[in-house]
């Protein structure tokens, strides 16, 4: 017998490099292809397919059996992107029932049921509610048994907290566009989620959190993990240097860079024990010619590889503000080695204890602490770091991902998912 068949329907095109997201679709597909013939669907703003397909990374491409990818730029979205008006755009997005990237896009999902015509598949696997529309599925023919949604992390929670902490940096107005937003995935997760079998997220507090609200859904943890990063030397350059890595366009990154560069550098200026360096390593986003004429501060952008800059950094820094979900950035610092200084809400979701293998430190002075503890005190650093490599090893690794999913997919048909995996990871250990 066979394989079970899959269909993983993602917004964004899987990566097993980049961002978050993106690195967390990947993951998963690598996982469930060991049970599940998987056909992957890209439904989204996408120029062309040709494009997209190209993009796509080959360890995810062998992973699927096919992949489709559907063009789901509405009419309605492309009349808000020609909407110059802002009072206009605030009014489309309070009055229209759902953002026009959730509206049904008949064109783009007929031609998925004309593409998918007569297949039927075991599982359709949604990552994130934006492509929770089972209902379009189903009305353009596309059969499927159990349904299982990716929410990930809880976005109108990150939304509302967001308006919170940036409204001095975004401005009156783009508050109320971000709370109707708010409010509006508020709603949407009200819609969607009980319509799943099951419900996956990232963390074990939000899963609380959600529980409360949905109590009738069946939710279940799957932790963001990172790979195995490749093997370094560490690389000296006479400067202890401070790691951030992020995308900068990304709100929360943003605020945290600038919150470090404003408030913590001036303090680290005047008790630092010797030079230093600020390492910002990201994709483009903001005013890099504002961090950029900062002297201690250098800033890379869209680099192919971020194993160099692990190598000649002493510690990564995440002085997060807002934002939601569990931060890929933290378990990459901790799978390379690298001991962390975090703001509580940067660790949040995460299964670590401060002081033992994290420094968490809130507010400017607190925060520079925390970094000037890890400068100065080298058995400090040593400690967190190897603590953090084995938070990573034990709660964050592609066979933690194994075994996650096997809880989700349970049943003696998924018993076998991943053992290849384990047991390599386990001769390794």
């Amino acid at each position: 017998m066979g394989k079970k068949r899959l269909l993983y329907v993602s917004r964004d095109a899987p990566a097993s490099t980049g961002g978050g997201t993106v690195m967390r679709a990947a993951n998963h597909i690598k996982v469930l292809s060991e049970l599940f013939d998987v056909t992957l669907v890209i439904v989204g703003d996408h120029r062309s397919e040709a494009e997209t397909q190209g993009c796509l990374a080959a360890d995810v491409r062998r992973a699927c059996v096919s992949v489709v990818v559907v063009n789901r730029t509405s009419a309605m979205n492309r009349r808000l992107q020609r909407t110059q008006s802002f009072r206009a755009r605030v009014l489309f997005e309070a009055l229209w029932p759902t953002r026009p990237k959730f509206a049904p896009d008949p064109p783009a999902f007929a031609e998925l049921g004309r593409r998918l015509a007569g297949e039927r598949f075991d599982v359709v696997h949604c990552f994130r509610l934006k492509t929770g529309l089972l209902r379009s599925l189903k009305r353009h023919g596309i059969i499927f048994g159990r349904s299982v949604l990716d929410f990930d992390s809880y976005e109108s929670q990150a939304e509302f907290r967001s308006i919170r902490a940036f409204r001095t940096l975004i401005g009156a107005r783009l508050s109320a566009v971000s709370w109707l937003k708010a409010v509006t995935w508020w709603v949407l997760e009200s819609l969607l989620i009980p319509s799943f079998d099951d419900v996956v997220i990232c963390s074990e507090f939000d899963r609380q959190r959600l529980r409360r609200r949905f109590p009738g859904t069946r939710w279940h943890v799957v932790p963001n993990t990172v790979a195995e990063p490749p093997e370094f030397n560490a690389v000296g350059s006479g400067r202890f240097t401070f790691l951030f890595v992020g995308h900068l366009g990304y709100l929360p990154n943003w605020d945290a860079v600038l919150f470090f560069c404003t408030h913590v550098l001036p303090v680290l200026r005047r008790n630092a024990p010797g030079k230093f360096t600020v390492l910002i390593v990201g994709r483009a986003g903001g005013d890099l010619d504002r961090l950029a004429a900062i002297k201690e501060v250098r800033v890379v952008v869209n680099p192919p590889d971020l194993t160099a800059y692990y190598a000649q950094s002493d510690v990564v820094i995440v002085p997060l503000r807002g934002g939601g979900g569990t931060r890929v950035k933290i378990l990459e610092a901790f799978s390379y080695g690298l001991p962390v200084v975090s703001t509580t809400i940067g660790a949040e979701g995460l299964d670590v204890t401060p002081c033992s293998d994290i420094i968490i430190a809130d507010g400017a002075e607190a925060f520079a602490d925390g970094c000037l503890r890890i400068w100065t005190d080298n058995l400090l650093r040593q400690r967190i770091a190897g603590a953090g490599h084995d938070v990573w090893r034990r709660k964050y690794s592609p066979a933690v991902l194994v075994a996650a999913l096997n809880a989700v997919y349970k049943g003696s048909e998924t018993r076998g998912i991943g053992m290849g995996l384990v047991a390599s990871k386990a001769l390794h250990e």
